[in-house]
């Protein structure tokens, strides 16, 4: 097939692509009004150890991926479903805070996420807390120039929408159905055995067309018009 042909295809298929992108983009919207919205707050610390040297650089990365595996175990969650008052497990939990070390700009992100904007700022805060909490713990058992110690830079507020993204889903939706839609198309158009023109006569079957019938639109202005054509050749039929 030549390109003329595939962009023939398009436009005579046009309603079939916008439909399936139009169902497409409707059911990506509806499916995220029907989700749970998820809120989503973020605390910043950052790390100050007690000395800067080569030796003490080679260590934060280990040391401050510890620090995660040490704030997400059972038992330090538990406190902290109780502390809140919050009706979750630990595996529950786990799913929603995410600590995320970054050795190389000695910061740490504190995220969680809830139903309840101010909840997801609560647990954020508490963990931070939590994690302050623990390290200090951890550094009395240290030398004084091996300590290393957070401090909180940004408490968690103004908790922003995680999911569902609303817009997202129904851009990419519409995106896919349009794809879908254009297959569809030719799809269609394969499975039709039927000419749109005389090209398709001389293409498929090797014959030269000698003319064609013009459509005639099927309305009232056009059957009055024949009516009359008609009723004036029977006129001129009589007078004869």
């Amino acid at each position: 097939m030549r390109l003329f042909d595939y962009v023939n295809i398009i436009r005579r298929r046009w309603w079939l692509i916008a439909l399936v992108a139009f169902v497409a983009a409707v059911a990506a919207y509806g499916f995220s009004k029907m989700q749970t919205p998820i809120f989503r707050a973020q605390a910043t610390y950052i790390v100050v150890p007690s000395r800067y040297d080569y030796g003490l650089t080679l260590q934060l990365p280990g040391t401050m991926n510890s620090w995660t595996k040490l704030i997400l175990s059972d038992q330090p969650l538990r406190q902290l479903s109780e502390e809140l008052g919050l009706d979750r497990t630990p595996g529950q939990l786990q799913q929603d805070i995410h600590i995320q070390p970054r050795p190389d700009e000695m910061v740490v992100l504190i995220e969680a996420d809830a139903p309840d904007p101010a909840q997801a700022v609560a647990i954020a805060n508490a963990v931070g807390r939590k994690l302050q909490a623990e390290i200090a713990n951890l550094n009395l058992l240290k030398e004084g120039t091996d300590k290393i110690n957070i401090t909180v830079t940004e408490e968690a507020h103004d908790p922003f929408l995680h999911k569902p993204k609303t817009k997202i889903n129904v851009l990419a939706a519409g995106m896919l159905g349009l794809i879908l839609g254009i297959l569809l198309a030719f799809v269609a158009e394969y499975l039709d055995d039927t000419f749109k023109s005389a090209e398709d006569v001389e293409r498929y079957l090797g014959l030269t067309t000698l003319g064609q019938i013009p459509m005639i639109e099927d309305s009232a202005r056009n059957r009055g018009r024949v009516r009359r054509l008609l009723g004036s050749r029977r006129l001129g039929t009589e007078t004869q």
